[in-house]
């Protein structure tokens, strides 16, 4: 299977961002590059250091298949893992608390049933409240956003197209076979005529009619969530890293050349700039360690005095 896509498609290389030097690393499931650079100063500074980089894949099945593997394992003994993402859980089961100092799923308390997914504002509840008892480890950070759904209220008629298809994610199984993965693909493409995955059918085709709205609803998701994460970086201490697993294609060819075919969504293996390119931005914050404990002190006590009872957080 590896074979083939990359002859068709490019060879696979990239970066492994969980071997970089941070301090936290903050990972946006789902962000494109060239968006999240158009949008990214309204939140940061404009000499913030920034690039793209290059992922090793274009799905989070395939970032963990390549990134969380045990050559890496003592690099993240010290670190803290907040995650939302319910399909890392269901790849790795146990292993996740051998690999981490300690492994924090957010989903499982926090899922929004309703709209299907974790909210940026759940997750960085958490990650405070994480940091405050673990002050001393790194800690990566995992956002579900920008990935569909859409959490803005203005886009709920693109999330009822596929309402249930997130909420499956507490259920699933990861596919074993790479063959099977290849036939999927293979009767993606002869039924619709390009390919989609990680997103549902019908928010695909919508897409495909739709692009500029799809496009504007993936930038709310967005802008969404770096609210969170601005606040995070104004107090968590020393080098943190904002960066992402994959990208999203909204219609991209598969191959300019040999495979004129568009892709949508973040089907693994597929080498395009949209879902390979990610971003790679720095932010140093020198705030003493004492002070950061303070002050993500205050700021839970804040969030939590602003959120509703019985709320999603």
């Amino acid at each position: 299977m590896d074979a083939i896509t990359t002859i068709l498609l490019g060879s696979n290389g990239g970066v492994n961002v969980l071997s970089f030097d941070w301090s936290h690393l903050i990972v946006l499931d789902a962000c494109r590059c060239d968006i999240f650079k158009h949008v990214y100063k309204e939140y940061f500074p404009s000499d913030a250091k920034f690039k793209c980089i290059t992922s090793s894949a274009s799905s989070t099945i395939e970032f963990v298949r390549k990134n969380f593997d045990d050559n890496i394992k003592e690099k993240l003994k010290d670190t803290v893992f907040v995650n939302s993402n319910p399909v890392i859980d269901h790849m790795l089961g146990a292993r996740l608390k051998a690999l981490f100092y300690k492994y924090t799923p957010v989903w499982r308390n926090y899922w929004d049933s309703k709209i299907g997914t974790v909210r940026p504002e759940a997750t960085y509840y958490v990650a405070l409240k994480t940091y405050v008892r673990n002050p001393d480890r790194r800690m990566i950070i995992w956002f579900l956003q920008p990935h569909y759904p859409f959490i803005n209220r203005k886009f709920n008629h693109i999330n009822a197209l596929g309402r249930e298809f997130m909420n499956k994610a507490l259920l699933y199984n990861a596919p074993t076979s790479n063959l099977l993965v290849l036939v999927k693909m293979v009767k993606s493409l002869l039924r619709k005529g390009y390919l989609c995955a990680g997103i549902p059918d019908k928010v695909c085709e919508y897409a495909h009619r739709t692009p500029s709205e799809a496009i504007k609803a993936y930038i709310a998701n967005l802008l969404s969530v770096l609210y969170y994460v601005k606040k995070l970086t104004e107090v968590l201490p020393g080098k943190i890293v904002i960066t992402s697993d994959h990208g999203e294609a909204f219609g991209e060819p598969l191959n300019k050349l040999a495979l004129p075919l568009r892709v949508y969504g973040h089907p693994s293996r597929i080498r395009v700039s949209s879902l390979t390119l990610v971003p790679y931005l720095i932010v140093e914050n020198n705030i003493p360690r004492y002070e950061a404990i303070r002050k993500a002190s205050r700021h839970l006590i804040h969030f939590s005095t602003t959120q509703t009872k019985g709320g999603d957080v």
